[in-house]
């Protein structure tokens, strides 16, 4: 796994390959199921960690992350606010 950030802020990015016939019956019970895969394999994941990590570190770790989430929802937010804020100061410029 690299260390080097590609676009996924602060989440790890994990890459797996499967065989293609497994891969392909995978992908297509998850079809039928309406899940995606990566997101029943992210659950499978934190449903291990909860299970096999010491209670104190997971309780820690996914507080972190709860944390850093609200902070991420709060600066999109903000973002979408000054982007308001601009564009109707733009429209206003814009006026003769």
């Amino acid at each position: 796994m690299s260390e080097k950030k590609k676009g996924h802020g602060t989440r790890k990015h994990f890459q797996i390959l499967l065989s293609e016939h497994r891969g392909n019956l995978f992908i297509q019970m998850m079809k039928e199921k309406g899940i995606k895969p990566t997101n029943w394999l992210r659950e499978k994941v934190y449903a291990f960690l909860e299970k096999e990590a010491p209670q104190d570190l997971y309780l820690e770790a996914k507080q972190k992350d709860e944390i850093e989430w609200q902070q991420v929802v709060q600066n999109r937010l903000e973002g979408r606010a000054l982007s308001k804020i601009l564009k109707s100061i733009r429209k206003k410029d814009a006026l003769p």
